[in-house]
């Protein structure tokens, strides 16, 4: 009996120590969006998918792809824009930041691109209402050339097609990996 007691007490105490940490540490990234009240999600373990570039200040930025979701109607996506060198993202911030909705050109730190396409060759030329919250910022690693971090936020925002009056709102949230490198 008393055998069983401990075995019970050891896998409670690694079941529970496996969840205290929610997972921070994992190398996953996800793209979560809804509208009309159906949720859809996307994930990959990958990270550092997208390219380099000058952010809003000359500063060197890369803009992260986040994973895309595709539905029978629509495909949804995001873009992240961030620092590029460690020692120009260490330290900043949880909070609001700023959202469109089209391709990152160039833009300030923590800017979240989002697309919204229909499938049928209409797309969407006006989007409002944005907003977009970094929530979480968690360092997984680093060595002596590249940090990783895990960034989450949340976001909203309507498109609309001026044409057709077609409009629709969303809602979601993401995890993006982000590499910096040092300087």
């Amino acid at each position: 009996m008393r055998k069983l007691l401990y075995l019970f007490l050891i896998f409670t105490i690694v079941a529970c120590s496996d969840d205290d940490n929610g997972g921070s540490n994992s190398t996953e990234s996800y793209f979560r969006v809804t509208v009309d009240g159906q949720t859809y999600e996307e994930t990959s373990i990958a990270y550092g998918s997208g390219y380099n570039t000058e952010d809003c200040n000359g500063n060197l930025a890369f803009e992260e792809i986040l994973p895309e979701v595709d539905t029978a109607s629509h495909w949804y996506s995001g873009d992240l824009s961030h620092y590029y060198l460690t020692s120009d993202f260490q330290g900043l911030s949880t909070g609001s930041y700023p959202v469109k909705g089209e391709y990152l050109d160039n833009d300030c730190n923590f800017t979240l691109a989002l697309r919204a396409e229909p499938l049928n060759g209409s797309g969407y030329d006006n989007f409002s209402n944005g907003t977009h919250n970094i929530t979480r910022i968690n360092q997984i690693s680093s060595d002596n050339n590249e940090t990783l971090w895990a960034v989450e936020g949340n976001f909203s925002g309507t498109f609309e097609d001026s044409n057709s009056g077609e409009s629709i709102s969303l809602t979601g949230s993401y995890r993006a990996v982000l590499a910096t490198y040092q300087d």
